[in-house]
């Protein structure tokens, strides 16, 4: 449907549906900055990030691409769309705890904390 001879369909899905962001939060009339959603989005796509096998990807690929014409021709609820929206902002802020920790234990290994409490 959207391929680029050459490209990787992934990447030219993603940058479709990033484009459509806003007109989707105005047809939905959804209270979300673009910049949210996208983030959403992008949130989906890096859940899946680490998936190498072709015919999975293809299948994810024609997903993709059915729920973005569901979502375009208005054939969901706001609610459908709401609900995947907030799932794609909770993988979002799921990946900044895990990162914030992460940072967290760095900091202290430089500072020579010993976070670990085990008595040996």
């Amino acid at each position: 449907m959207f391929k680029l001879v050459g490209t990787n369909p992934a990447v030219t899905l993603y940058r479709h549906i990033t484009k459509q962001v806003p007109r989707v939060l105005t047809l939905y009339d959804i209270n979300m900055e673009p910049r949210e959603a996208r983030l959403a989005v992008q949130a989906f796509f890096r859940k899946n990030a680490e998936i190498k096998d072709p015919r999975v990807i293809d299948m994810l690929i024609s997903k993709a691409n059915m729920e973005l014409e569901e979502t375009l021709m208005q054939w969901k609820q706001k609610s459908h769309l709401l609900t995947l929206l907030d799932s794609g902002v909770k993988l979002q802020n799921e990946k900044n705890v895990v990162y914030d920790d992460f940072e967290e234990g760095l900091d202290n290994f430089f500072a020579g904390i010993d976070t670990n409490h085990d008595e040996k």
